[in-house]
């Protein structure tokens, strides 16, 4: 049961009352805003459980975080198109701790706590005088302080790189107590990974539930977000063409299979170094805007790697010379077309892509690859990022994204791009 342990629950009152004490004092100097975004503080601790509970050296799977958050609420005095388009959500910044250490191990596996700085935005998609309900996103960076080690920490497949992408994603419920107090609980989903800049990653995908706190800077008065006069949006409605070029550094899992599973001394496998290879791609999008918030289109992306003769060693190490010689051949080009989505929230754009390769040609690409964790062969990919476009080049942006394979990352992209 979720807080059944006495101490994980003094924790979360001790986080609290140290909570309450940064509201007091920053109270003092901030005052009552009539106008603009409100300004919110709070606490939050939840509880999940690993999804992958087939670990074979897993005895349990729960852990604690723990989190303190700044927002502001936006609200009709704002006089902000894309607040008004959402909503009126709430945009934060937050730390969070996540305790990975109350995970118990068959053998003398640990792992470390994680820290992360995120930034959350939080929409209400039924707001009441005493209850909201909506959904959260967050999206952040995680430094992790102890990573795998095949000799120390050999069972710590997870997490092997001292920084680390966040994302998460959930639903919740909150009621407000009075003018400038709300508790809340919420269900998310969490993510971890390292984008494959090392391996082993097969990351931490968490689902759980918690509970938070907030105190408002300001009054919360309901009355403010109903019958509101429409704001007239600003933006270019129609076709968006544009041309993206993305790069980012990539750990092959086929080296790893070859050089680090099949080496039976610990010590052997510490001294095994596993180059990061370039990845570059090039993307043409062709995206439709219809409102504010949301474009849609299609996107032709050419993807290069920089690693087929390191590759096709590697298989024949793993799979035999046979499976390689009957394998498509391993060429550095693949072509890709993609279902693409965008999420607009003024110069930013969250920027989501599920596409297919009509042509590739990896090596080996059956059931034996995917038994040992490859699944970069497949025929579909995702990715998932942020574009942020300047301001000053409107038609100019920069963005990261993850390009996995069925959930599962190749590598941490950058790219820059020009909308024509």
């Amino acid at each position: 049961m979720m807080f059944k342990d006495t101490y994980k629950m003094l924790k979360i009152t001790r986080l609290l009352t140290i909570l309450t004490l940064i509201i007091l004092s920053s109270g003092l100097s901030y005052g009552q805003k009539k106008s603009g975004p409100d300004m919110v503080v709070s606490g939050h601790g939840w509880y999940g459980i690993d999804m992958e509970r087939t670990r074979p050296n897993l005895k349990s799977y729960g852990y604690m975080t723990y989190e303190t958050a700044v927002g502001f609420q936006t609200n009709p005095g704002d006089s902000c198109a894309y607040a008004h388009a959402f909503g009126y959500p709430m945009i934060s910044a937050g730390l969070s701790v996540a305790t990975m250490g109350n995970f118990k191990f068959h053998d003398q596996t640990r792992l470390p706590s994680l820290y992360s700085a995120y930034g959350s935005f939080e929409r209400s998609l039924i707001r009441k005088q005493h209850v909201s309900f909506g959904y959260q996103l967050d999206f952040g960076l995680t430094y992790n302080p102890g990573r795998y080690d095949p000799v120390n920490n050999p069972g710590n497949n997870w997490l092997s790189f001292p920084v680390m992408a966040y994302f998460g994603a959930g639903a919740f419920a909150k009621w407000h107590i009075g003018k400038r107090w709300e508790v809340g609980a919420d269900l998310m989903f969490r993510h971890f990974s390292n984008g494959r800049l090392a391996l082993p990653n097969e990351a931490l995908n968490a689902l759980g539930g918690g509970i938070f706190a907030r105190y408002r800077l300001s009054d919360y008065d309901y009355t403010r977000y109903s019958g509101v006069k429409k704001v007239k949006p600003e933006y270019e409605k129609g076709m968006q063409y544009m041309i993206v070029l993305g790069g980012g550094l990539h750990t092959c899992m086929a080296e790893w299979n070859a050089y680090v599973e099949t080496e039976p001394d610990p010590e052997k496998k510490e001294q095994v170094y596993l180059k990061k290879h370039p990845k570059f791609s090039i993307s043409f999008d062709a995206l439709y805007r219809y409102s504010l918030r949301y474009a849609t289109g299609l996107s032709l992306d050419v993807f290069y790697s920089s690693n087929m003769e390191e590759l096709e060693k590697s298989d024949r190490i793993v799979y035999g010379d046979e499976a390689v010689d009957n394998s498509p051949g391993y060429a550095p080009f693949s072509v890709g077309i993609a279902f693409v989505q965008e999420v607009y929230w003024k110069n930013f754009a969250v920027h989501v892509a599920v596409g297919a390769y009509p042509y590739r040609h990896k090596g080996v690409n059956g059931p034996e690859a995917k038994a040992l964790g490859d699944r970069e062969r497949g025929w579909h990919y995702e990715k998932a990022g942020i574009r942020y476009y300047i301001p000053k080049l409107a038609d100019t942006f920069v963005g990261f994204a993850i390009k996995s394979h069925s959930i599962k990352a190749e590598y941490l992209e950058f790219s820059v791009g020009i909308r024509l």
